[in-house]
């Protein structure tokens, strides 16, 4: 594929495969993935507890972020823990080509060069049965937990950009990982990526 010079970033919803997905893509192409390393990368830079950090996409909120521009100090708890995963979002991207999971990413870069932004979903069926492997939980806690974690992202994404989560014209390529296989869904986006300018 000749020198890789994208920034893939992927959004997804609970159980469509993304951190697989990433670290598929980052196997194949030598690049580091980041998931839940941006939690602890934020909390190290702010000071802020990482399960505040983690908290942010969980909790709802109908505020905007004005708060990110006044002065030091000024912004909630909440706000904080947001903006610094933002701006560990930003500096990673800085170093070079990488896969970023989930947090508004292709949002926060959506002025950088060679980026390419995926949304991955799932039928409703195999992700409650990942919940229910992963956790083995019921059938109803597991329709349970998707139900919250697909809200809660909704929120996040929504309380960051102002704009529909899953949303076609956000994304340069969505793909249901439910019918191919999460494997062959990396393998779609390096050939997508391959091809696309800019």
């Amino acid at each position: 594929m000749g020198e890789w010079k994208h920034i893939i970033t992927i959004g997804r919803e609970y159980g469509a495969g993304g951190r697989s997905v990433a670290k598929r893509i980052s196997d194949l192409l030598g690049i580091p993935h980041y998931d839940k390393e941006i939690i602890q990368l934020a909390a190290e830079k702010t000071g802020l507890s990482e399960e505040m950090i983690r908290g942010t996409e969980e909790h709802e909120s109908g505020k905007t972020l004005l708060n990110w521009f006044l002065p030091s100090g000024s912004a909630s708890a909440y706000d904080q823990a947001i903006l610094a995963q933002a701006q560990t979002i930003r500096k990673i991207a800085e170093q070079g080509p990488c896969v970023i999971v989930g947090r508004g990413a292709d949002y926060i870069l959506r002025d950088f060069p060679h980026l390419v932004n995926v949304f991955l979903y799932a039928e409703k069926k195999d992700k409650v049965c990942y919940a229910m492997e992963t956790y083995g939980e019921s059938y109803e806690q597991a329709v349970r937990r998707v139900r919250h974690a697909d809200a809660a992202r909704e929120s996040y994404y929504h309380y960051l950009t102002k704009a529909k989560w899953g949303d076609l014209k956000n994304y340069h390529l969505t793909l249901n990982s439910s019918p191919v296989g999460k494997q062959a869904c990396a393998e779609i986006i390096l050939q997508y990526a391959s091809r696309k300018n800019g």
